[in-house]
């Protein structure tokens, strides 16, 4: 069996912390539960039955086929991935927009495991109210707030990936009594995943309520719910906008409706967050100074510019769970050892050597400012003059520029984390993330004026500044008259996100919702520029939005009659049979 992380190993103290009543776990580790034998007779009979398998939802989401799947997802078709010299054809065709449904990127069973084993919790779990005195309606209420969530972030991922989407919502003990489910409308799977997580809001913990920072960051509270909400939001207005005139479902009048709720609820984060750090520092906060309470480096600018050092960098990604974090998985390098849980380390690559991926070589010059301390973070470069970058690498592959983040544990890229003891946490959502959706919401939507234009430059000027080496003599500052149009604001916050965000499976998922909006492919195909000769032959393949979209998988249409396959991957003079 496998050894599961310790956050997810104390999931048993969720009740307690909401009673008072500290109360430990019966046995060291809890087990990853099959959903094969996770039957009645054996389980769903204690509180410790219910944790076990709430811990195995959680854990199927950062597995390393679903981690490696959120990266190549997310990530890879950007101008941000490319592979290395030694790549996997799998990862090249991914690449070169050759995609064939045969790809096991294509594949995405793990994350339909995970829904299928939430399904099971949220069906089965509340009969052990009756059977176990130590389960309570309380303790009921928060597993079920966290599997509905899970739910609607596993289908998530898979609405932004594929579109077209079957909804799985009914328990199953074997994969092989899995309905036949439908396809149905991006629209329609957002508005069912939007109902998941309106349910979930009310039932969570709220942030901030456990007693350890690993506990706050690593299980799903309400912060984490209101950013899957507002991420789902901004979404649901691109489709709305793509499709409007063609679905019924595509109203214009909820187009404004889904920015104005991303934006109510990234400002609830946001309050909820000042209120946290009020509390903790004993009501010292001075925003006044460090604009939404952000994270600052520590150092004397001559320092920083000499070392290129980031502090913030080393409390998110080094340290782990720092004050800006909202979910993420958790991991103990200990308990990396079994390989189970690799998806980073096998994507980034560990001890400063290339992995499955890497970046691009101008990537970084072309993009960064000379005084941005991300781009000596985030990447391995050494130097970002002239339009040069060098990376200093020690890999064999003496070319190519390696992802640090996750993989270094201090700023700048070094002391690298080695492949027996990689404990970085995967972040799936973060303070400065839920800045960027609320900015972009707000200029996006068709009522935004003077005053959403000038708090979303507050918002990206805050990120921006604190990111550079003298935040009070910065060379090439953010544009505020940049901010006075809808189409310049908006190109400003994405290529924000891009400086902030990148590598952490949001970039091409960014890309997409761009082109949705615009309801062209025209303004992406420039990610193609990183193949150089081959750029005009991906372009071509990018002409419409169908292509942005992964193809499903071959053995799902195989066993899924329901399935129609997308049109862009569509198989000429073949049929598909079940043998």
């Amino acid at each position: 069996m496998k050894r599961i992380f310790n956050i997810y190993n104390k999931l048993v103290v969720a009740a307690a912390v909401m009673c008072g009543t500290l109360m430990s776990s019966c046995s060291d580790y809890l087990t990853i539960i099959p959903p094969s034998v996770i039957t009645e007779e054996h389980y769903w009979q204690t509180k410790d039955d219910v944790n076990g398998i709430l811990a195995t939802a959680y854990l199927k989401l950062f597995g390393t086929d679903a981690v490696s799947k959120a990266i190549i997802w997310g990530e890879l078709r950007a101008d941000n991935l490319t592979f290395p010299a030694n790549n996997t054809k799998d990862i090249k065709y991914i690449v070169e927009a050759n995609i064939l449904d045969e790809n096991p990127y294509c594949n995405w069973s793990i994350y339909y495991s995970a829904i299928q084993t939430a399904n099971l919790v949220i069906e089965r779990a509340p009969m052990v109210v009756d059977r176990d005195p130590d389960f309570t309606e309380g303790d009921l209420e928060v597993v079920l707030g966290e599997m509905y969530a899970l739910r609607a972030l596993a289908h998530f991922y898979l609405v932004r990936t594929f579109r077209d989407i079957p909804m799985a919502r009914v328990a199953v003990l074997d994969d092989y009594e899995m309905p036949e489910y439908p396809q149905v409308h991006p629209l329609q799977a957002l508005n069912e995943i939007m109902a998941d997580l309106e349910k979930a809001q009310g039932l969570v913990m709220k942030s901030g309520n456990y007693s350890t920072d690993a506990e706050n960051c690593g299980r799903i509270t309400e912060n984490a719910v209101l950013a899957i909400k507002a991420d789902v939001n901004l979404w649901r207005a691109a489709f709305a906008t793509y499709y409007e005139g063609e679905s019924e479902l595509a109203l214009a009048e909820n187009i404004q409706k889904y920015y104005d709720d991303c934006v109510q609820d990234c400002q609830t984060i946001l309050d909820n967050m000042d209120r946290l750090y009020e509390e903790n520092k004993g009501g010292k906060g001075d925003k006044t100074k460090y604009a939404y309470n952000l994270l600052q480096n520590q150092g004397e600018a001559e320092d920083l510019q000499d070392r290129k050092k980031s502090t913030v960098y080393d409390d998110i990604f080094g340290t782990k769970n720092s004050r800006e974090s909202i979910f993420e998985f958790q991991v103990q390098g200990d308990n990396a050892t079994n390989g189970s849980f690799r998806g980073i380390a096998s994507m980034y690559g560990t001890e400063g050597k290339t992995g499955t991926l890497v970046v691009p070589a101008t990537f970084a010059s072309k993009n960064y400012e000379v005084d941005d301390l991300r781009a000596y973070s985030f990447t391995n470069v050494k130097s970002l003059t002239s339009g040069s970058t060098s990376s200093g690498t020690s890999s064999d592959e003496k070319n190519d520029i390696i992802v640090a983040k996750y993989t270094a544990k201090t700023s700048p890229a070094k002391d690298y984390r080695k492949s027996d003891e990689f404990d970085a946490n995967w972040i799936v959502y973060r303070q400065t993330d839920v800045m960027l959706m609320m900015a972009e919401a707000m200029v996006a939507r068709a009522s935004a004026g003077t005053e959403d234009f000038n708090k979303a430059y507050d918002i990206v000027n805050a990120i921006n500044t604190r990111s550079r080496m003298d935040t009070t003599a910065i060379k090439k500052p953010l544009s505020q008259s940049a901010f006075q149009s809808r189409e310049g604001a908006l190109e400003l916050i994405l290529k924000e996100r891009l400086l902030e965000l990148t590598f952490e499976g949001k970039r091409w998922y960014d890309l997409v919702r761009k082109a949705l909006r615009e309801k062209s492919t025209n303004n992406i195909k420039f990610v193609a520029d990183k193949l150089e000769s081959q750029a005009s032959v991906v372009k071509s393949k990018m002409s419409t939005i169908d292509a942005l979209f992964f193809p499903i998988h071959y053995d799902e249409l195989r066993f899924n009659d329901k399935l129609v396959q997308n049109p862009a991957y569509e198989r000429e003079d073949e049929s598909v049979e079940l043998n």
